[in-house]
């Protein structure tokens, strides 16, 4: 079954093409999408929850265009980057609604911040929130409700290497019985956990396939290429070094 099956999806802003033309499907299990800043792959993440509605072609998640489809939205989890709450909520005033929409109480409200560590802030308002204790929150919403899909947006930024760590370990725990689709520029501390991987670049697909099949690929696009017998760096296949063509 696929997850997400986008055809010819285009998303323009004024001048803007972020996305042009991408056709691509997502299948179960654990997907990262990968690209530069400003190459379509948050657009894209828009796209598939429902924030954005194409400018043409289309996107489905479980057969579904998810534009204005709460039953289609109650389904997933979704923690975006950058962060956005409300000031003087506590972070379990925020999880309580996300957890009330989906039909559950103060529980599960406990499990999702034992998953991230936020029970010992999880009563103080969110404006003395570190970016640290943020993302962890962030997280942590996305998990309320034991969703079948969880997207996640940059889930390895902001945050310690040993919280880096835990979230890599409950993605890891969690293989089989959700679906993820990640989007990260930090890439080699998830590959070895991830059963896709998709590369968008300047608003267009660049790369699609098995994680143990594409690795190699993804290493030539995002490691830096160095030349022999010196620290300069040679240019590398996509015009940059060890990155894609971004579109702005």
């Amino acid at each position: 079954m696929m997850l997400i099956e986008a055809k010819e999806l285009r998303k323009i802003f004024g001048s803007i093409r972020a996305l042009d033309g991408v056709t691509v499907e997502i299948p179960e299990g654990i997907t990262l999408i990968l690209g530069p800043n400003g190459g379509g792959k948050s657009t894209f993440l828009k796209l598939a929850t429902g924030v954005y509605r194409p400018t043409s072609g289309e996107i489905l998640v479980f057969g579904e265009r998810p534009w204005n489809n709460g039953k289609l939205k109650a389904r997933f989890g979704v923690a975006y980057d950058p962060l956005a709450f409300p000031q003087f909520v506590t972070g379990r005033e925020w999880l309580s609604l996300f957890a009330q929409s989906k039909g559950f109480g103060e529980e599960e409200i406990g499990r999702v911040a034992e998953l991230f560590e936020v029970k010992p802030f999880l009563d103080k308002r969110v404006n003395g929130y570190s970016s640290g204790m943020l993302k962890r929150l962030s997280l942590a919403q996305a998990f309320v409700g034991r969703p079948e899909l969880i997207f996640l947006d940059e889930p390895l930024a902001n945050i310690d290497f040993d919280s880096m760590e835990k979230v890599i370990e409950v993605i890891e725990e969690m293989k089989g019985k959700t679906n993820f689709v990640i989007i990260s520029h930090i890439w080699e501390p998830l590959m070895p956990i991830v059963d896709w991987v998709v590369v968008i670049g300047n608003g267009k697909l660049v790369l699609n396939g098995k994680s143990e099949e594409v690795q190699e690929e993804v290493e030539k696009l995002f490691k830096p290429h160095l030349k022999r017998g010196g620290g300069t760096k040679a240019p590398s296949p996509t015009g940059q070094e060890g990155q894609l063509p971004a579109n702005g």
